[in-house]
């Protein structure tokens, strides 16, 4: 698998959390609202909506493509580091959750991305005084692209 691929694969993974958790969330509403209605009327059984099954459905599609996809993350290393990867992937996104490149209606017709970390900047140093650099979109989940190659040791 490309690093592109890898890292598009990363991003999906992360959206479709993001609609597990919101889908979860309407999941107990509308359950609660079934269940309001039943004691509402005194019926013997809750009579859960055709879009509550609709939801639960969402969710368990969600989690199969979590599950399928959660074991390429862990051959790749990424078991251990995912929240700080995660969080390392997500500096380029614009104010309105978009990575750079990506569709954002408020950005124009393509996110712009994070105006304060371009392509190239200085985020920071490691121990030793090396730059620590914001690697372009495609690469970002490569470790060895927060390095510039050009730098040197500092004395």
């Amino acid at each position: 698998m490309t690093p592109a691929e890898d890292s598009t694969i990363q991003d999906l993974r992360r959206e479709l959390e993001k609609a597990r958790e919101a889908l979860g969330a309407a999941s107990t509403h509308l359950a609660r609202h079934a269940e309001m209605n039943a004691s509402l009327h005194c019926a013997a059984t809750v009579m859960y909506s055709p879009l509550h099954a609709k939801v639960t459905a969402a969710i368990r599609g969600i989690d199969q493509v979590l599950d399928r996809t959660e074991a390429e993350a862990i051959s790749n290393g990424q078991n251990n580091d995912g929240i700080w990867a995660a969080l390392a992937a997500d500096l380029d996104r614009c104010q309105h959750g978009r990575h750079v490149g990506d569709p954002c209606g408020s950005c124009g017709v393509n996110s712009h991305g994070n105006p304060h970390m371009v392509i190239g900047d200085i985020v920071g140093y490691d121990v030793y005084g090396r730059h620590i650099v914001m690697p372009d979109r495609d690469h970002k989940h490569d470790p060895a692209a927060w390095r510039p190659q050009h730098t040197q040791d500092v004395a």
